[in-house]
């Protein structure tokens, strides 16, 4: 079953994504005494409320809106969905520049079949070098004027969500060594493109009842939906 885009007409009221088992123990000696160590193998838990304000007129972002929520939830576990952080902490927008983020139309006005526009990335962040399977360490190449902080988080293009947890080097132009976790998932060549500005991730819903949708005069809801990263 093929991967499914987040529907552009569901938006967040709150969101929260978080890694999980970030840390690793032995468990405490007979003197009290616990190592414990950073674990690389964190996966990561979403949990996102929804409005739902379903229409038959009005923009299109407005319609069928129960219909795409029914979508995202179609198949329970089994399916995986490609669930947008929509975080605006990146590079790009600590310079004040706003990416766009898949709303621009075509010349005629028209957007996709789905719904969505056209997106930009503004970061422009690639790979300076090779990254192997479960590295912890990338480094990066960012525009000048721009710079990756502690804490800014990015996808790969295949939608795996990593943390920036260090800085670790500047060369003074515009390569940096980063930390990251949680740990790469895949090998990348160099010059692959690091989305800071519109992360997602690869998730499956928490369990089959997660996100029960109620309706308010058969058109108003905000049903709240976990996921979990998938494998």
């Amino acid at each position: 079953m093929a991967d499914r885009p987040w529907p552009p007409s569901l938006r967040f009221a709150s969101i929260l994504f978080e890694p999980v088992s970030t840390s690793r123990s032995g468990g405490q000696s007979f003197t009290g005494a616990e190592q414990v160590i950073v674990s690389p193998t964190a996966r990561w838990k979403a949990s996102v409320t929804i409005p739902i304000a379903d229409r038959r007129y009005g923009p299109i972002e407005r319609q069928n809106m129960v219909l795409a929520y029914r979508w995202v939830k179609a198949g329970g576990r089994a399916s995986v969905i490609i669930v947008p952080h929509q975080d605006g902490r990146g590079p790009a927008h600590q310079a004040g520049i706003v990416p766009c983020s898949g709303a621009v139309p075509h010349s005629d006005g028209a957007t996709f079949s789905d719904g969505s526009g056209y997106a930009q990335s503004f970061t422009g962040a690639t790979l300076a070098a090779p990254a192997a399977l479960n590295a912890t360490q990338i480094s990066l190449n960012v525009p000048a004027g721009l710079a990756p902080l502690p804490g800014m988080r990015f996808s790969t293009p295949d939608n795996r969500l990593h943390q920036i947890d260090d800085l670790l080097g500047f060369d003074g132009g515009s390569t940096w060594t980063v930390r990251i976790g949680p740990w790469l998932r895949a090998v990348y060549p160099v010059g692959t493109v690091m989305d800071f500005d519109n992360p997602r991730c690869r998730m499956r819903l928490a369990s089959d009842d997660t996100g029960q949708l109620s309706l308010s005069l058969n058109k108003f809801g905000t049903p709240s939906i976990e996921f979990n990263e998938a494998p």
